[in-house]
């Protein structure tokens, strides 16, 4: 039995319609309807597509320029000055982070055009987290630090010796935002690292805030370039124009005023044997300079 059925079975390929499934009981295979044979096409093999054919979704389909000589230097650079042992890493006299093309070009991208809501609420909750600071407390960090407290992280490059008018320069104390003011006031503990004095915070983040104009170029939505602000336009505060601040079309990493650090802008002075600096430069709002110390055009 098992024989006669492999040998009336047909090929897997060949389908006949009236070969078993039509035919009833009690029929026999001479009353069978004769029909035409029907054969399928071969099964589609697996061909594999290169990718310059079919790029990945979301791909431009440009291929990304080789990082130049210079970058890969500064990267090389940065992470070296990374893996050094972890108590030479205090040591931060020779550290730029500014001047770092492959730093700059973390920060940077390309200026947007769009300004989505999500960027804006980005924005509000990152200023919450900037301090504000008056001119009278800057005032109170221009001058030579006294008993506990610490000098300036640069040292010997402390802006506070660069202003070439002055023969007998200083070293600032270290600026403390206010709630780091009021922690030193209430256990008498400074921070664990220490800071930059007023003048080098300024001077730093006009260094980069000008090097990212210079390129024609904007931040990254979570780079901010300032961890606090200044009072501008108000009695006893700033005026608007000795502060720099990000272009009202490009975000540039400043979301308030800070006040531009120039050289010129401070002379020396004495208080009670305490040396100080004097910003003099810089007008209270509504004050007339006389003509002699008005720069050209103002």
């Amino acid at each position: 039995m098992a024989a006669s059925l492999l040998a009336s079975a047909t090929h897997w390929n060949t389908f006949e319609p009236g070969s078993s499934s039509d035919s009833h009981d009690g029929e026999t295979p001479s009353k069978k309807r004769k029909t035409e044979a029907y054969s399928f096409s071969a099964l589609p093999t697996n061909a594999a597509v290169p990718e310059d054919v079919m790029p990945d979704i979301l791909s431009t389909n440009e291929t990304e320029p080789e990082p130049s000589k210079t970058l890969m230097v500064a990267e090389t650079s940065f992470f070296n000055n990374r893996n050094q042992d972890f108590w030479k890493r205090q040591d931060l006299s020779h550290l730029r982070p500014y001047d770092f093309p492959y730093v700059r070009a973390l920060l940077q991208q390309k200026p947007c055009d769009t300004l989505s809501p999500e960027d804006i609420r980005h924005k509000d909750h990152v200023r919450t987290s900037i301090q504000v600071v008056t001119r009278a407390y800057e005032e109170q960090y221009l001058r030579e630090p006294i008993g506990k407290e610490r000098q300036c992280i640069m040292g010997d490059q402390c802006q506070g010796m660069q202003l070439p008018h002055c023969a007998h320069g200083f070293v600032l104390r270290e600026f403390l935002l206010p709630t780091e003011e009021e922690e030193y006031k209430r256990t008498g503990n400074l921070p664990s690292e220490g800071r930059l004095c007023i003048m080098c915070k300024r001077s730093e983040i006009a260094r980069a805030f000008i090097n990212i104009r210079a390129d024609g170029m904007g931040v990254k939505n979570n780079v901010i370039l300032q961890d606090y602000r200044n009072i501008v336009d108000e009695e006893g505060e700033y005026c608007l124009e000795d502060c720099i601040l990000s272009s009202p079309n490009i975000f540039q990493g400043l979301l308030d005023p800070v006040v531009l650090h120039l050289r010129n802008a401070y002379r020396l002075q004495v208080k009670q044997g305490v040396r100080y600096y004097e910003q003099w430069r810089m007008k209270y709002p509504g004050q007339q300079m006389h003509f002699l110390t008005q720069a050209p055009g103002s």
